[in-house]
């Protein structure tokens, strides 16, 4: 992987020097504590605040070997194969870039370069909402959900419930993403994990004053790590999941 594919995952990201300083996302990081650099065919990543590189690269959704930008670990990589892809689009439907889902799992963005190619990095691209279009044809009084990953939210349209995501996941919210609830009575599906509860608590705080309704639903019976889908799978209903949201307070 290339040093920009990870800068690109990273956020508040600036140069100095022969390296790139970032907001860590392994740990609510309101100062830059993250440094960046290349050396020897390797991506170097030290977190001042003293976050290990393993939860830093799994907090962007990568491998260690994905540090390697030479020769070193192809041949494992090699073996992965695309088992789906996720389209992020703006308002018109015009596609802004991929989340490629690998097995064994593992994520990668790109972004067309206009001539029929695809650029392994979202540097300098807009961010959107998963299936806006989807949001924003939807009838305004329909409840959104806010869950953690393509996939669930691709799990609940089928059901036919108003969902999204944003990209990269837990801890990637941005502000400008509120705006598109205006006035919408909002679901927060977080995973049940740490990350998932400081991220359900941080997109929560986004909404209020701008959504007509926040709510933040933790999913019974749910396993660790686990989510809608895993939740779904195990056979609960969407009866229930209508019953919760029901019950829940704002």
């Amino acid at each position: 992987m290339r040093r920009d594919d990870v800068l690109s995952k990273l956020h508040g990201v600036k140069k100095r020097g022969d390296e790139f300083t970032a907001h860590c996302p392994a740990h609510d990081d309101q100062k830059p504590s993250l440094t960046v650099r290349e050396k020897e065919g390797k991506i170097l990543l030290r977190c001042h605040a003293g976050c290990s590189v393993e939860s830093i690269v799994s907090r962007l959704g990568l491998k260690m070997r994905d540090l390697f930008t030479d020769d070193r670990g192809k041949g494992q990589r090699g073996k992965r194969k695309i088992v789906n892809e996720y389209n992020y689009e703006d308002e018109q439907g015009k596609l802004l870039y991929q989340v490629m889902r690998f097995e064994p799992k593992d994520f990668r963005q790109r972004r067309p370069d206009g001539n029929d190619k695809w650029v392994w990095s979202l540097r300098g691209v807009r961010r959107v909402l998963y299936r806006l279009p989807e949001l924003l044809a939807a009838n305004p009084a329909a409840t959104v959900f806010i869950v953690e990953g393509e996939k669930d939210a691709d799990a609940l349209f089928k059901l036919n419930l108003v969902a999204t995501t944003n990209v990269g996941g837990a801890g990637k919210w941005r502000p400008e993403y509120s705006g598109f609830f205006g006035g919408r009575h909002v679901v927060i599906l977080p995973d049940n994990d740490q990350p998932g509860r400081n991220h359900a608590e941080k997109v929560a705080r986004s909404l209020q004053g701008v959504a007509a309704s926040v709510k933040v639903i933790h999913l019974p019976h749910l396993k660790e790590h686990g989510d809608v889908s895993d939740w779904l799978d195990a056979g609960n209903k969407i009866e229930i999941l209508l019953q919760l949201v029901e019950m829940a307070p704002e």
